[in-house]
């Protein structure tokens, strides 16, 4: 193999691995911005691994809270009606028009609830963060 052709090569797996390594940390920068306020430490310059883990850690959080409401939701036998308020119509109708529901509907409402709630959740954080990063890596 040429000293030429071996260079370009080089080259080629180097750009290659740039923009491999470019990816993640735009990844990371990324779950640093839609991190809570809360589980950012203001006195310290986060670095790739705290991200990753203050990531994890917030995620389970999230996890457990959906788990939590939706039992919640399902021990006390249905939506609240506050909570029917941000329904969409046809999920409300759909709601009234189930004057006993077994056990089955009552866990698809509270499934479907803790994903409305979840989604609610990651909007809140993603509007609170307003967008813009918490400083560089």
């Amino acid at each position: 193999m040429t000293y030429e052709k071996r260079r370009r090569r080089r080259e080629s797996h180097n750009a290659v691995e740039r923009r491999r390594r470019d990816n993640i940390n735009d990844r990371i920068q990324d779950l640093y911005t839609l991190l809570p306020e809360t589980m950012i430490d203001a006195n310290t310059k986060p670095n790739k691994g705290i991200i990753l883990k203050k990531s994890v850690d917030y995620i389970r959080q999230m996890q457990q809270l959906v788990h939590s409401l939706a039992q919640q939701i399902q021990e006390l036998g249905g939506v609240p009606n506050h909570l029917m308020q941000q329904l969409d119509p046809q999920q409300q109708q759909q709601q009234q028009q189930q004057h006993s529901p077994t056990q089955q509907q009552q866990q698809q409402q509270a499934s479907g609830l803790a994903a409305m709630l979840a989604g609610t959740a990651s909007m809140n954080v993603a509007r609170n963060d307003g967008g813009a990063g918490h400083g560089g890596m």
